[in-house]
C-alpha cells in the first residue's frame, strides 16, 4: 500500500485516524493497541509472508533490549555487553541473510566457477529500516538512554507506519515519550490540519514533480546499454533522475512526517535542502538525516575514536594521522553506506566516491585550519570566502552528487561509465536528445530547479507550527531566497487544497513506489 494511492489517501489513512481516535476516546492503550495492529496490516498488505519477519524482530529486540535495561540499572556491564553483541549478531545476521546472500553467493559462483547453490531471496520490504532502529535501541539500551516499557508501547514504536517503510529511522528518546504522553490518542485538530498540510507538499512532490520526471529519466537508463550517449542525453539523464530521486524522497519524507504528526507524533527531520549545501559534508548532514547520523554515531566515530588514539601514540603527523584517522574511518564508513542502499557493485563504487569526496572536502577544511592558525601567529585573519568562491563551492558541490547519482541509478558500472562519457563530452558535443521531452517534463524540470534552489522548503514553509522533533535545532539552516510560511488563513487553507488536490488527481498516472523503498 503506497502512500501515494487511493486506497491508502482515501482508504486506510481515514479509517485508521477514525479508529484510533475512537479507542483514544475511551482508553489511551486501546488507542495504542488500534494504532499497532492497523500498522501491522499496513505492512503486510506489501507481503503477508514477511510479516512474521517484523514480529520475530519486534518480540526479539523487545526481550534483548529488556534484559540489557535491567542489566544496566544493576550495574551488571559483562552481561549488558554480552546481550548487546547477541542482539547486533542476530539482527545483522537477519539483515545479511535476506539482502547481501544472494550477492555474495552469485560473486563467489562467478569466482570460483561453482554453481550458485541459493535460490533467490526475496528481500522483505523495509528491513533495513527497521533493522536499524533496533539496533539503534539495543545501543541506547546499553547506554542507558531507553528504559523499560509495555510490550505494547514497544510494539507501536517499531511498527508505527509513517516511519515503518523508508524512515526515519528514530531513536527511542524521540518518539517513546510522545506514545506515552497522556495527550496521545486524543483527536487534536491542529495537528491533523498541520500534518494533512505537510503530507500534501509531500504528495505533491512525488506525483507532480517526481513521477513526471522519471516518466523520461528511467527511457533514458533503461536504454543505456543499447546506444551511447552524447553531451546533451547523458547530463539530461543525470538531471532528470537526479531531481526525481530528490522528490521523491523528499516527498516520502514530508508524508511521512505530515502522517506521524496526523497521530500527535512529532518525527524527526530527515530531509533539509541538501543541493543548497556549499559541501558534501553538508550535504550528507541534510540528505537522509537520520541515516546520517546512525553511521556516524554506530560506524564512524567507534573506528575513529580507536584510530585517533592509535595516530597518537604512532606519532603520526600531518597527513599520516589524516589518512589513519579520517580516510580509513570515512572508506569503511560509507562503503557500508552504499552497500546499505543495495547488494551491488554500484552502490559500492557510489559509497567509494562519497568517500572520496568527503576526505577531500576534509583536507581542503584542514589546509584552511592551518592557514588560519598561519595567519593568526602573523596578526592577520583568513576571511569569509568571497561570493564567487561560495558559488564554486555549491557548484562542485551539486557536480560530484549528480556524477554520483549516476552510479547509484545505472544497472552495473559499465552503464554508469557510459552516461558520464556522454556527460563529460567524450563521445562528442552532440546536443540532440535521443527523443523530444514533453512540456509536462520540461515544467516539471524547471518547478524542480525553482523549488531546491529558491524556495522555502516544507518544514521551512511550516516552520510557525514546529514541524518535527529537532525542527528548532535546523531552522535557522539552508536559508531560501524566497520566503513564505504557511498560517491556517485564507490563503494558506488555498495553498493546502492546490497542492493536495494536485497530488491526488496526478496519482491517476501511474502509482510509481518510492525509490527508497527498495533499500
Amino acid at each position: 500500500m503506497l502512500f501515494n494511492s487511493y486506497i491508502f489517501i482515501f482508504g486506510f489513512l481515514p479509517l485508521a485516524l477514525a479508529l484510533t481516535y475512537l479507542a483514544g476516546r475511551f482508553l489511551q492503550p486501546l488507542a495504542k493497541l488500534t494504532l499497532t495492529l492497523l500498522s501491522l496490516g499496513f505492512y503486510a498488505f506489501w507481503r503477508p509472508v514477511h510479516l512474521p519477519i517484523l514480529l520475530f524482530s519486534i518480540v526479539f529486540n523487545y526481550v534483548v533490549g529488556g534484559i540489557i535495561q535491567r542489566a544496566y540499572a544493576a550495574g551488571k556491564e559483562r552481561t549488558v555487553r554480552v546481550w548487546m553483541v547477541l542482539g547486533l549478531l542476530v539482527d545483522l545476521s537477519m539483515l545479511g541473510w535476506f539482502k547481501y546472500a544472494n550477492f555474495v553467493a552469485e560473486n563467489v559462483a562467478s569466482l570460483t566457477g561453482v554453481p550458485d547453490p541459493l535460490p533467490h531471496i526475496i528481500l522483505p520490504l523495509a528491513i533495513s529500516f527497521f533493522t536499524f532502529q533496533k539496533i539503534a535501541y539495543l545501543i541506547d539500551s546499553a547506554r542507558g538512554d531507553a528504559r523499560p516499557m509495555s510490550f505494547l508501547d514497544f510494539s507501536l514504536f517499531a511498527a508505527f507506519f509513517p516511519q515503518l517503510i523508508a524512515g526515519p529511522i528514530v531513536h527511542y528518546k524521540e518518539v517513546v515519550p510522545q506514545i506515552q504522553a497522556r495527550t496521545f490518542g486524543r483527536l487534536i485538530s491542529r495537528n491533523l490540519l498541520v500534518g494533512l498540510t505537510i503530507f500534501a507538499i509531500g504528495l505533491f512532490k512525488k506525483t507532480v514533480i517526481a513521477d513526471t520526471l522519471a516518466s523520461q529519466a528511467n527511457p533514458l537508463f533503461e536504454a543505456s546499454g543499447a546506444h551511447a550517449f552524447n553531451l546533451a542525453s547523458g547530463w539530461m539523464a543525470a538531471l532528470l533522475y537526479t531531481f526525481q530521486l530528490y522528490f521523491d524522497f523528499s516527498g516520502y519524507s514530508d508524508m511521512a512526517i505530515g502522517l506521524g504528526r496526523m497521530f500527535g507524533v512529532k518525527l524527526p527531520l530527515n530531509f533539509h535542502s541538501p543541493l543548497r549545501a556549499a559541501s558534501v559534508i553538508e550535504y550528507w548532514r541534510r540528505w537522509h538525516m537520520t541515516l546520517q547520523r546512525f553511521i556516524v554515531a554506530y560506524i564512524f566515530q567507534p573506528l575513529s575514536v580507536p584510530l585517533n588514539r592509535y595516530a597518537a601514540e604512532k606519532g603520526l603527523q600531518g597527513w599520516g594521522a589524516f589518512g589513519v584517522a579520517v580516510a580509513v574511518p570515512t572508506f569503511v564508513t560509507f562503503v557500508a553506506v552504499g552497500v546499505w542502499h543495495g547488494a551491488g557493485w554500484t552502490f559500492v563504487a557510489f559509497g567509494v566516491m562519497h568517500a572520496i569526496y568527503i576526505c577531500v572536502n576534509e583536507a581542503w577544511r584542514e589546509h584552511r585550519k592551518r592557514v588560519r592558525r598561519k595567519l593568526r601567529k602573523q596578526g592577520k585573519t583568513l576571511g569569509e570566502p568571497a561570493a564567487p568562491e561560495r558559488v564554486s563551492y555549491h557548484l562542485l558541490t551539486l557536480l560530484g552528487v549528480i556524477y554520483a547519482n549516476v552510479m547509484f541509478r545505472s544497472k552495473s558500472v559499465g552503464d554508469a561509465m557510459e552516461v558520464w562519457a556522454g556527460m563529460s563530452g567524450f563521445r562528442g558535443l552532440d546536443l540532440s536528445l535521443p527523443a523530444a521531452l514533453g512540456w509536462g517534463v520540461w515544467s516539471a524540470l524547471a518547478l524542480a530547479f525553482g523549488l531546491v534552489f529558491l524556495a522555502p522548503n516544507t518544514q521551512q514553509i511550516m516552520g510557525r507550527f514546529d514541524p518535527a522533533f529537532n525542527w528548532r535545532e535546523w531552522k535557522d539552516a539552508a536559508p531560501a531566497p524566497i520566503r513564505w510560511t504557511w498560517r491556517p488563513d485564507t490563503a494558506g487553507l488555498v495553498f493546502a487544497g492546490v497542492v493536495l488536490i494536485a497530488g491526488v488527481l496526478m496519482v491517476q498516472r501511474g502509482r510509481a513506489i518510492f525509490l527508497y523503498f527498495n533499500f
